[in-house]
């Protein structure tokens, strides 16, 4: 069997479908809590520092135990960490309709997200697991097209069916809440019908130097990143506050702008997968990440005319490019990551973006509240995304020193590839 009709474990063929069902009802589950956690705290009254506490306890939580998270999947497999991290998953959309303040809702968040982390690196190094390079593009574009898809779709019909209902106030949030609990039931149902892909070895837990030998300027990959994720994290507490409080969005439209965000970005993924395959990673992490910087703008203009139709041209910018980096970025670390490691990488990468952006989300806060002091709250909102702007076409800059990975074929591809099993 040559490289393209097996996947780099060796192991039998395994269906798409499983995988693609895997993520989508996962995606479903995590999207839904994500988009509303962050207007919900707007509603329970979070002031600058809360609000960045919100968001900073999803990124650092994700990103906190991810190296721990990781070596374990590579020492004990797959299905157990993701397992694990499914169940958090759904326990936090479980509890966070239980919060009454916005300090409830972080404490309610924090152990849940933290424990949640595990089933990423998990779902990096399995993609891994499946897929040789010169097909990883496409099939890591597919798989998560369908999830975000599928999640977008989840977003519509759950905020229909709260307004629909006649659902105000924070009341209107827990039918998301609550049906993310009930469909990551199925999530977990799909887990435990993978096959694993790890052979059970005796390893150190999270050694840096093994997780990183073999991996080309992974160091600068690094360093860049968590330059641009520093950046990244200054607007995210914000664009909450923007589409909530500025321009009241109700949680129907919520839904329709991160439907939309998610629509574009699985076609992104497709997209994507495809040119990174044929023309290499660094075309498309270049593009994602200067082109993202009109996200922040377009919520500035937003917030400047009152107007909610400029958050539909945000959003459509922030999911192309949202799309584009995560296969991008996924390629890239699984091309040079050694088998045996792939995992400890990812997480590796999950860790540092996840605590520079927590630490610019966390900056941020505690500038917001300083200026509110002396401005109205609007036009802190509009110069601080006027200046993310700025930072983030600053930062972007770095990418033009990351090296390319796709290495050229030796020979034609076939035009099918399968992806095998004994898997972010």
């Amino acid at each position: 069997m040559d490289e393209s009709s097996t996947g780099s474990s060796g192991s039998p063929v395994q269906p798409k479908g499983r995988l693609a069902g895997l993520w989508s009802t996962w995606q479903i589950s995590a999207v839904l809590v994500t988009t509303y956690v962050g207007v919900l705290a707007v509603d329970l009254g979070a002031n600058g520092v809360e609000q960045s506490l919100v968001t900073g306890v999803q990124t650092v939580g994700n990103a906190s135990l991810q190296g721990v998270w990781g070596s374990l999947s590579d020492r004990f497999g797959r299905r157990p960490l993701m397992f694990l991290g499914l169940i958090a998953v759904g326990m936090t959309a479980a509890l966070v309709p239980l919060a009454q303040t916005a300090f409830q809702l972080i404490l309610v968040m924090l152990v849940p997200t933290i424990v949640g982390s595990a089933a990423i690196p998990a779902w990096n190094g399995l993609l891994g697991d499946l897929t040789t390079m010169h097909i990883r593009g496409r099939f890591v574009g597919l798989i998560t097209a369908i999830g975000t898809i599928a999640s977008s779709a989840a977003l519509v019909i759950a905020g229909y069916t709260a307004v629909s209902l006649g659902l105000t106030g924070t009341a209107a949030y827990h039918v998301p809440l609550y049906v993310s609990a009930v469909v990551m039931i199925v999530a977990i149902v799909c887990v435990l019908s993978l096959h694993e892909t790890v052979h059970r070895t005796k390893r150190h837990l999270f050694n840096f130097r093994s997780a990183v030998k073999g991996t080309p300027r992974f160091y600068r990959f690094l360093l860049v990143n968590g330059i641009f994720f520093f950046a990244m994290g200054l607007a995210w507490p914000f664009f909450p506050k923007i589409t909530r409080s500025i321009l009241q969005a109700d949680v129907f439209q919520v839904g329709i702008l991160q439907a939309l965000f998610g629509i574009c970005s699985g076609a992104a993924q497709i997209g994507g997968g495809w040119i990174a395959d044929h023309f290499g990673r660094r075309p498309v992490l270049l593009a994602s990440r200067f082109f993202i910087c009109l996200a922040p703008l377009f919520h500035a203009l937003g917030a400047l005319t009152l107007n909610i139709w400029f958050l539909v041209p945000s959003n459509i910018a922030g999911g192309v490019t949202t799309g584009l980096f995560l296969v991008g970025s996924s390629a890239w670390l699984l091309d040079g990551a050694p088998a045996q490691c792939r995992a400890s990488v990812c997480a590796l990468f999950n860790l540092v973006t996840g605590v520079a952006s927590f630490a610019g989300a966390l900056i941020s806060g505690f500038l917001y509240d300083s200026l509110a002091l002396v401005m109205d709250l609007r036009t802190v909102l509009i110069l601080m995304m006027l200046s993310v702007v700025v930072i983030r076409t600053i930062a972007a800059t770095g990418y033009l020193s990351i090296h390319e990975t796709l290495a050229k074929p030796t020979a034609k591809l076939p035009a099918k590839a399968c992806v095998r099993a004994a898997p972010n």
